[in-house]
């Protein structure tokens, strides 16, 4: 598979792959990490999720250290929104795992939709993805409408989560 290299740009949002550099700002602290990215970091995403994204700078893809995860930045507002995640899952060439956490503040506005989306287009027509999974807590129903609209299907469940999965032929039939 290959590595996110540059920012995603969608309507609203910049979709900044998180390369070392920027999980080592991260780990300096709020301050240092807004100076390098370049946007504002607040509170309400910094708190829950800078430590988690300064401990996450990469995933081995074909032998190399390369981005899974890319911050959202509202690019009117200049702010962190939110991330996306997509790891590689072990032993299954071409297969990844799809996250993504939106700020409380910035929820119900299809900023999720907007994020996932563009990354799950990136990751079929450039990353070599031939498929992705993505779980969810089964109440957690905003998640499931997003899961939906981004072409995702139900594959399966297990205690309180639901387990899904997207092609791209799935997500050109979500896009139609």
């Amino acid at each position: 598979m290959r590595a996110l290299e540059y920012p995603l740009i969608t309507p609203r949002l910049r979709l900044e792959p998180v390369t070392p550099e920027l999980a080592a700002a991260a780990r300096a602290g709020g301050q240092v990490f807004a100076e390098h990215i370049g946007a504002d970091v607040p509170a309400e995403w910094r708190n829950a999720s800078l430590r988690m994204l300064a401990r996450t700078p990469g995933a081995n893809w074909d032998g190399e250290t390369s981005p899974i995860r890319a911050v959202a930045i509202h690019r009117e507002e200049g702010c962190v929104i939110g991330d996306v995640r997509f790891e590689p899952v072990p032993l299954e060439p071409k297969l990844v795992e799809l996250g993504y956490s939106i700020a409380v503040g910035w929820r119900r506005r299809g900023y999720a939709l907007e994020a996932a989306g563009a990354v799950l287009d990136w990751l079929f027509e450039e990353g070599e993805c031939k498929a992705a999974i993505a779980g969810c807590e089964r109440g957690n129903l905003a998640s499931v409408k997003t899961l939906r609209k981004l072409g995702f299907w139900l594959d399966g469940s297990a205690g309180s989560a639901f387990w899904w999965t997207i092609t791209p032929d799935l997500r050109d039939a979500a896009l139609a």
